[in-house]
């Protein structure tokens, strides 16, 4: 019985103390995010430097948000670039990419948060990155947050926006925690963000790019395809690096989804890559968005772009063609657009690996992946 009570204790209390972002919105240099919960929420804010950007990061601990909530809002005015949400181990975060020279002001009031930003030089004179103490909730139930360091979950990259027909993410695989295979002294996580950002520069030259981390930080498998969903993206490519227990294994491959693997050993590659998330992999795929007529057609889509990309990568580099297989990729089933994980080489395999370690070569391999995509999207 005292087992019984202790459990519904803890029970009560995760319901009490998880607060759940209902909403984020974006209009005309002021963010606003709602929670479910009416009560006053205080983020922890900071901001870092990413690139030539400043990024503003709001941390709310204890949270969870709703899958309504969008993950990513592309806003180009003269206040911001975008703006990103993540949930990750019982943490939202709101990544709010600044202009040079804005200026912003956090508040809170009942079930709700507010960014008020603003620019020019007088702006800056008064409020420089604005920083206020905590202070108690007042009569009015309203207060300005405090500014700490948050630890960010994940980061996406800039975005190239404009005419462009066509919009495409880059999704390098694995980062923070999650190192991916490791092989002769690297990681795969730090090798995949080395193609993917070269791979992104060659694209952006004709289309709106967007990257799912532009730096070591971890994203969840669901989140990165909610990005290219939230952008209405028209294609999804994860870069990835292989391992094997046997130093011989080496080749290159493109996989693209399948809700049914293709032999025993897509279903070990698929096993691998879905492992730091498996809980989401365990979700039935008719719990996700993709319905039937969407995956028939992206798959035919995938699977063709997926030869074009393996073809011009052996062409490159001269690796070993292992095939192009469909498999139950996590990071791939919750696209709604086509897309492909590519295993650009083996890790553990020197002679593999030594395509990618050097500026060339990930030059190279880029450009081969980009010529590809190119055929497809005109």
């Amino acid at each position: 019985m005292k087992r019984i009570l202790l459990f519904l204790l803890l029970f009560v209390s995760a319901i009490t103390f998880s607060d759940t972002l209902k909403n984020v919105s974006y209009n005309n240099g002021k963010l606003i995010g709602t929670f479910r919960e009416n009560k006053q929420i205080i983020p922890n804010a900071s901001v870092t430097k990413l690139g030539n950007e400043d990024v503003l990061m709001l941390s709310f601990s204890d949270s969870q948000m709703e899958s309504s909530v969008p993950a990513f809002i592309n806003r180009n005015d003269q206040y911001i670039s975008k703006v990103y949400t993540v949930e990750s181990n019982g943490i939202v975060v709101v990544y709010v990419y600044l202009k040079p020279s804005v200026t912003y002001q956090v508040t809170s009031r009942s079930g709700e948060f507010q960014v008020a930003l603003s620019n020019g030089q007088a702006a800056a004179a008064q409020n420089p990155r604005y920083t206020a103490p905590q202070r108690q909730v007042n009569n009015n139930n309203s207060s300005n947050a405090r500014i700490t360091q948050a630890q960010p979950q994940s980061q996406p990259s800039n975005i190239s926006r404009g005419n462009k027909k066509y919009t495409i993410v880059v999704d390098p695989g694995h980062g923070g925690h999650d190192s991916g295979a490791r092989g002769n002294g690297y990681n795969e996580k730090d090798i995949a963000l080395q193609v993917a950002t070269r791979l992104a520069n060659n694209l952006r030259q004709d289309y709106n790019v967007i990257m799912t981390r532009d730096s070591d930080f971890f994203v969840p498998l669901d989140t990165r395809a909610k990005i290219g969903n939230d952008a209405n993206a028209d294609f999804f490519i994860s870069i990835h690096l292989n391992s094997s227990s046997s130093s011989s294994a080496n080749g290159t491959e493109v996989f693209y989804f399948s809700k049914k693997d293709q032999g025993s050993y897509a279903t070990q590659v698929a096993k691998f890559e879905n492992k730091v998330d498996g809980s989401y992999g365990d979700v039935p795929f008719s719990d996700f968005i993709l319905n039937d007529i969407f995956y028939k057609k992206n798959q035919k889509t995938s699977q063709a772009i997926a030869e074009s990309v393996l073809n011009n990568l052996i062409n490159t580099t001269g690796l070993r063609r292992r095939g192009v297989f469909g498999a139950n990729f996590a990071v791939l089933r919750g696209s709604n657009s086509p897309s492909i994980l590519v295993e650009l080489g083996f890790m553990n395999n020197y002679s593999d690996l030594s395509q990618y370690l050097t500026p060339d070569g990930q030059e190279r391999a880029a450009n081969a992946i980009g010529s590809a995509i190119r055929s497809y999207f005109r």
